[in-house]
């Protein structure tokens, strides 16, 4: 069968990117073909998706025309942004702010991720792409009451809600939860093939936040689960008080601060509601029947199948 759907994939060789990408390949239908934006189309993981039959473009998200250029034929794409993107690195010649080029975003004075973000919307939505699912959050300003701003989180937010007003057919969030390769969740394969359920009916989830995780757990219990099944010894230190972190004026500490600030302010509430698992194992089941598999075989990937799987040997 000819792919009759072009899926590109901003962040294409993050973690993120890369699940998706893998997921949408074993799709067994036919209909997809998959484009990878990425800044260097000779790096190891763009070759490798080049020879899995992958189109890899160049293009950097903080010029407009290369976004236009990126996203043309387009029928869906898949973004993930960076919050700790350095502002043109690759791009010298081509963007108007040189006085911000090497510059980290959500920084003081410089460019915010939303900036980087509306360029990409701009982008895929000039060049036609009719549906547009974002790795987005929450925005803990509002679930805050004004109370913990967290920059990540309302910057991701702020995005999302940009695309919403864009006018394309569907904007889905998939929200991912804390990585389980972190020692948090979700696993990465989970993600990608939650996105891949996604796109196999965008229009049904058109304006929904997905919360992608593959487990529900407490600190706690993740610390027994792993002692238990590695015979190794570790603890779990709560902080009482997020107002109590040092930051020693590092923004990127100061991120993780505000984020156990927000999440300790709404009790948990990651997503801003109570989290379920139940759309996520609804999408993962849509996807691993997709690739030909039997979807009883293959459910969300829980912290006992985690540790078997990489922390076992």
């Amino acid at each position: 069968m000819t792919p009759t759907k072009l899926v590109t994939v901003y962040g294409a060789t993050g973690q993120q990117g890369s699940s998706v990408i893998n997921s949408l390949l074993e799709n067994k239908s036919g209909e997809f073909a998959i484009r990878a934006i990425t800044r260097n189309c000779d790096s190891d993981k763009s070759r490798a998706f080049i020879s899995r039959g992958v189109e890899v473009v160049n293009g950097d998200g903080f010029s407009q025309d290369q976004m236009n250029n990126a996203f043309k034929g387009s029928w869906a794409a898949f973004v993930n942004t960076n919050s700790s993107d350095p502002v043109g690195s690759h791009t010298r010649n081509v963007l108007p702010y040189t006085e911000l080029i090497g510059q980290l975003l959500n920084r003081p004075g410089g460019m915010a991720e939303r900036d980087l973000g509306k360029i990409i919307v701009d982008g895929a939505f000039e060049a036609g792409v009719q549906h547009f699912v974002y790795s987005g959050l929450v925005s803990a300003s509002l679930a805050t009451n004004g109370q913990v701003p967290s920059s990540s989180f309302d910057e991701k937010h702020a995005i999302g809600e940009y695309a919403k007003s864009k006018g394309f057919k569907s904007v889905v969030i998939v929200s991912a939860g804390w990585y389980m390769e972190n020692h948090t969740l979700p696993e990465f394969d989970d993600y990608g093939d939650l996105v891949h359920g996604v796109l196999l009916q965008p229009e049904t989830y058109n304006g929904q936040l997905i919360q992608a995780a593959s487990e529900m757990a407490k600190p706690d219990e993740l610390v027994a689960k792993f002692q238990r099944m590695t015979g190794k010894k570790s603890r779990y230190l709560a902080i009482e008080d997020w107002r109590t972190i040092e930051t020693y004026g590092s923004p990127d500490v100061e991120g993780l601060k505000t984020m156990y600030g927000f999440c300790q302010y709404v009790d948990g509430k990651y997503y801003g509601v109570p989290s379920s698992l139940e759309q996520a194992k609804e999408l993962k089941a849509k996807a691993i029947v997709a690739k030909g598999l039997p979807k009883e075989e293959y459910p969300l990937l829980n912290l006992e199948g985690f540790i078997k799987k990489y922390l076992i040997t």
